[in-house]
């Protein structure tokens, strides 16, 4: 322990001065052209950027995941720099990068990690690599080379990468604990910025910076940190499904608490698909809590019940809801939906369905129709065909096994909500930054923390009610 300690102590400031002599060079390189263009305002930005990657060398590695997620959360995408290599590579994903780079060197191995078999984790990764190497095959036929190989450096980096860490459940931790304090943070925001329809905080660094506004639907939606109303619907969706797998395992009131936030924050965003895949992802918990031995607790199963209904009955007399659903603007959607079906299934049997190349979901598509396909699937389906769909899914669906073999419910619940989701809206194919979310999601599922992995409850004799053993984390 002492002699690794000292290793990492000497490697630190190896590392630095190798970072500062590289930053020093791409400086010299790249900075006059961006003063010339943007201004003298470049250099403290440059600097403030300098001390951010410094820090991130300086945190302790395993938080840093939970700083990708909360950096995405907070700091809109649109307001980055998406140009030349980080639009190939994220500025939030470059954190996993660090993180990844920074374990791997090290190769500390998490003390939580138990010998125990874990038969699905294995076969998530084994499919992942399958995923990368078609992705790679199809990347020799693409019809843009450039923008294929973008993607696959993107989904590598943000949603791949960090299954190459054996063990990680202190990230996991760190990531849980961050989605479900955000989820309740940003879905009271959400609430408060439908109530007021307008957006006092991000908003109005939008109009600091000149960019406008994303408000063009028929009803108010609220956007919170994320600058689109749809972002902002994932992320809660996903919070929600979190929260309510978390307090149906452990019994947390915090986590009851955030499912509640979150879950009204999300309805404040009026995403449709969002919303379905919250309650998608929450059934979903609700039925593997009843068939996991140990769970039967019937009143607070009945109490969700009972909830989800009110839920749904107040969703309907939502006015806002009712008018988006009712709209010209709702119906057009749809149809666009309908013909995005249509050109995804003849753009996938135009390449013999096995895909364009990973990213040029768009620039086939546009060969049969100018419609945007707002399905994550379909634009996979077209990009790198069926082979790679069945993949993905396959990962992603083992990842979800291995949660429930470790009873990690939020997790499996988690990753349900994000795979509905992207279904409604171009998510995997046209906005790299969400491959993190996949990243994080992943990390979460295939690591359970401690109170996720704690042996089934047993009835106790007597009176005593079932209770969860001393020493396990509530949230």
């Amino acid at each position: 322990m002492f002699d690794s300690t000292m290793l990492r102590l000497r490697r630190t400031p190896i590392i630095l001065v190798a970072f500062a002599a590289l930053f020093v060079i791409v400086a010299s390189l790249v900075l006059p052209r961006f003063v010339t263009e943007l201004g003298i305002i470049v250099l403290p930005l440059t600097l403030l950027a300098f001390v951010a990657v410094v820090t991130l060398f300086l945190l302790p590695a395993h938080i840093l995941p939970a700083v990708a997620l909360a950096t995405f959360a907070l700091i809109p995408a649109r307001i980055l720099p998406q140009d030349g290599p980080i639009g190939a590579l994220p500025l939030t994903t470059m954190i996993i990068v660090v993180w990844a780079v920074r374990r791997l060197l090290t190769g500390t191995a998490d003390r939580q990690s138990t010998a125990a078999p874990a038969p699905f984790r294995s076969a998530t990764r084994y499919f992942a690599l399958l995923f990368l190497a078609w992705s790679l095959f199809a990347l020799v036929r693409s019809t843009d080379v450039q923008a294929s190989l973008g993607w696959i450096i993107s989904f590598s980096a943000g949603a791949l990468l960090p299954l190459a860490i054996a063990t990680a459940t202190r990230e996991a931790h760190w990531i849980r604990q961050v989605w479900l304090v955000l989820g309740a943070t940003l879905g009271a925001y959400a609430l408060i910025e439908g109530a007021l329809r307008a957006n006092p905080v991000w908003g109005t660094l939008f109009s600091a910076l000149g960019l406008s506004d994303s408000q063009h639907w028929s009803v108010y939606r609220a956007t919170a940190s994320f600058g689109h109303p749809l972002f902002a619907g994932l992320f809660l969706a996903v919070a929600c499904a979190l929260a309510i797998g978390v307090w149906l395992r452990e019994n947390s009131k915090p986590a009851l608490l955030a499912a509640v936030f979150s879950g009204l924050g999300l309805v404040a965003t009026v995403s449709r698909g969002a919303i379905l895949s919250a309650a998608i992802a929450i059934a979903f918990a609700y039925a593997v809590s009843l068939v996991l031995r140990g769970d039967k607790r019937w009143g607070k199963l009945t109490l969700l019940a009972v909830l989800m209904v009110v839920a749904v009955v107040g969703l309907f007399q939502f006015d806002a809801f009712t008018a988006r659903n009712n709209s010209l603007e709702a119906e057009l959607s749809s149809q666009a939906r309908d013909l995005g079906v249509w050109v995804s299934i003849q753009a996938a049997n135009f390449t013999g369905w096995i895909g364009s190349g990973p990213g040029t979901s768009g620039i086939t598509g546009r060969l049969f129709d100018d419609v945007t396909i707002e399905n994550s699937l379909l634009q996979l389906l077209i990009s790198i065909g069926l082979p790679g769909v069945a993949l993905f899914l396959l990962t992603i669906g083992s990842a979800i096994a291995h949660a429930l073999s470790r009873r990690a419910v939020g997790a499996a619940a988690a990753l349900v909500a994000y795979t509905v989701c992207i279904a409604g809206f171009n998510a995997i194919d046209a906005l790299r930054p969400m491959h993190l979310l996949l990243g994080c999601l992943l990390l979460l599922a295939l690591n359970p923390t401690r109170a996720d992995a704690a042996p089934p409850l047993e009835p106790r004799r007597g009176r005593e009610s079932l209770r969860p053993k001393r020493g396990y984390a509530r949230l």
